[in-house]
């Protein structure tokens, strides 16, 4: 898994069967420390995300095994939204 932020939504009008009303988001990969990367993905949105969140993405065949993916042609999908990390007893991320 790997760490991003929302940065955007995908609007289509004209999707493939199985992808049909599932959200499409814009996601910026982070670093270990939730630094931006240049790295931009589309994803499948399975947790009802908001734009500004810090998400934890699956990528390859992982991103297609949520009961919400299954089936879906779909190489990202954000898989649970980041409330809290800490390390060696000190918060590193809190969401507002």
């Amino acid at each position: 898994m790997q760490f991003g932020q929302v940065i955007g939504n995908i609007v289509s009008t004209q999707k493939t069967g199985h992808i049909q009303g599932i959200r499409l988001l814009v996601v910026r990969h982070l670093d270990e420390n939730l630094k931006k990367t240049s790295k931009v993905v589309a994803c499948t949105d399975t947790v009802n995300t908001k734009a500004g969140d810090i998400v934890l993405l699956c990528s390859s065949s992982s991103a297609r095994m949520t009961s919400i993916t299954k089936g879906v042609c779909t190489d990202h999908s954000i898989v649970a939204v980041v409330e809290m990390i800490s390390s060696q007893k000190k918060n590193v991320y809190h969401r507002q």
